[in-house]
C-alpha cells in the first residue's frame, strides 16, 4: 500500500479498541474508490440464509440504512443465500458478477433489488472467523455503473486484506477479553468477600461493593484521599510491607485490630502485571479482607432452596450459622426448645450432618451466606482523621 493509505490503516487498527472508527475507515474506502456504498458485516451461516451478527456503515450507508436493509441487507437477496462464491484465487475476493451458483433470474433479480435500494453491483473481500461465520467487506457501485471489481481493485484488496484480517482478530480478540472482564467484574461484585486493589504505595485501583461497605465502616482500615491508611502509624507500616511482599510474589497475611476489638485480616495476593510493559508502570495488588468476628448473614430463604428445607428449618440453620445456641433461638422464635432440637434432628437427615459443627460448616462453605461476616450488623462510626 502507498504512503497515503497510512491514515487508512491508522484508523483500521485504530477500531481495535475504538468500534466507531469503522465508519471512517469505510467513508475513506468509499471516497477513494468512487462507490456507492461499503460496509462491513460478520456473517452466520449456521443458517441456510446467511443472518449478520454486527454490521457497520459507511456515513452514506448509514443515513440510507433502512431502505438497503429492505432488500439488499435481507434474505430477499440471492447473495444471501449462497454457500460460496467464486473468488480469484487465494485472495477472498469476490463479486455478483462471479457468483456462478447464481441463476440468470436470481442475478436479474439482484440487479433490480439493488437498483430500487439505490446500490450498483457489488464486489467483496471476505474470510472466515469461525466454522460457520465469516467476516465480509462489502462494496457497492453507483447506481448505473454494472461494471465487475477491476484488476486495480483487486490489487488493492489484496494489499488491504491482510492489514483487515489482522485488525479484525484482535478486535475480536478484544472483545473477547472485555467479555471476560465484564463477567469477571459481575462475579467479584456479587461475591461475599471483600476485595480490593492497590499498587505499592496503597493507592486504591478498584475495590468491589463488599470492600467499599467494609472499608468505609471499620476503625481500622480506611481509605484516604485514594490511599489505603490503617489506623495507626505502626499498622500502616505492615500494611506497605504486606504489599510490597506480595509485589514481588510473597503473599502473607496481616491483622489489623485486636481480638474483641473487630479486628480485620487481610491476605495480600500478587496481581497479574508482574512481567512485561505493564509492570514497569504498576505492581497491583489484590487485598483479601474478612471481619471474621462480624456475624455471618446467612439468607434463609436460600438456604432453604439449597438443602430443601422447610422455612422454620432454615432460619434454624441460619440462626446456628451466625452464632446463636439452639435455647437463645428457641426463645427468640417464641418456640420451645424441644421444638427447636426436634427442627435441628431434621436438620441433620436433610443435610447429612451429625453434629452441629458439622451442618455450620456445610452452611458456611454454601452459597447462602450473604457478606461473608464483612457487613456490619449496624453502622460503625468511621475511624476518626
Amino acid at each position: 500500500m502507498t504512503h497515503s493509505d497510512s491514515s487508512l490503516l491508522l484508523d483500521l487498527y485504530g477500531s481495535v479498541e475504538h468500534e466507531a472508527r469503522w465508519q471512517v475507515v469505510l467513508d475513506t474506502l468509499r471516497d477513494r474508490m468512487g462507490l456507492e456504498s461499503v460496509v462491513a458485516q460478520v456473517l452466520s451461516s449456521a443458517r441456510s440464509c446467511l443472518q449478520q451478527v454486527w454490521t457497520a456503515r459507511d456515513s452514506v450507508s448509514l443515513r440510507h440504512a433502512a431502505i438497503h436493509d429492505s432488500w439488499a441487507n435481507s434474505g430477499a437477496n440471492p447473495r444471501f443465500h449462497r454457500q460460496r462464491a467464486l473468488r480469484h484465487p487465494d485472495t477472498g475476493i469476490g463479486s455478483d458478477f462471479q457468483s456462478l451458483d447464481h441463476s440468470e433470474n436470481e442475478h436479474r433479480a439482484m440487479r433490480e433489488g439493488l437498483a430500487r435500494c439505490g446500490l450498483g453491483p457489488a464486489f467483496w473481500v471476505d474470510f472466515g472467523l469461525s466454522p460457520n461465520s465469516h467476516f465480509s467487506l462489502v462494496f457497492h457501485r453507483k447506481p448505473g455503473d454494472d461494471r465487475d471489481v477491476n484488476a486495480g481493485e483487486v490489487e488493492f484488496l489484496q494489499q488491504l486484506q491482510p492489514h483487515l484480517s489482522q485488525a479484525v482478530s484482535l478486535w475480536l480478540k478484544t472483545s473477547e477479553n472485555a467479555a471476560r472482564v465484564r463477567t469477571l467484574e459481575q462475579a467479584i461484585s456479587a461475591t461475599d468477600l471483600a476485595m480490593t486493589s492497590c499498587d505499592r504505595t496503597l493507592r486504591v485501583a478498584w475495590s468491589n461493593p463488599v470492600a467499599e461497605t467494609l472499608l468505609a465502616y471499620n476503625r481500622h482500615l480506611g481509605v484516604r484521599n485514594g490511599m489505603l491508611t490503617a489506623h495507626n502509624a505502626q499498622a500502616n507500616a505492615a500494611l506497605k510491607a504486606l504489599v510490597a511482599d506480595a509485589a514481588v510474589g510473597h503473599a502473607d497475611v496481616l491483622a489489623l485490630g485486636s481480638p474483641g476489638d473487630d479486628p480485620l485480616h487481610v491476605r495480600a495476593v500478587s496481581g497479574a502485571n508482574q512481567a512485561g510493559i505493564g509492570a514497569a508502570a504498576r505492581d497491583e495488588v489484590l487485598l483479601l479482607i474478612a471481619a471474621p468476628e462480624r456475624r455471618v448473614q446467612i439468607v434463609p430463604s436460600a438456604l432453604a432452596r439449597l438443602f430443601r428445607l422447610t422455612g422454620a428449618e432454615a432460619q434454624l440453620a441460619a440462626a446456628l450459622a451466625a452464632g446463636d445456641t439452639v435455647s437463645e433461638y428457641a426463645a427468640r422464635r417464641g418456640i420451645t426448645t424441644g421444638t427447636a432440637r426436634i427442627q435441628l434432628k431434621q436438620l441433620f437427615g436433610k443435610t447429612g450432618t451429625g453434629r452441629q459443627a458439622d451442618l455450620v460448616r456445610l452452611i458456611l462453605h454454601s452459597l447462602s451466606a450473604q457478606g461473608n461476616g464483612t457487613l456490619p450488623p449496624v453502622p460503625v462510626p468511621p475511624r476518626p482523621n
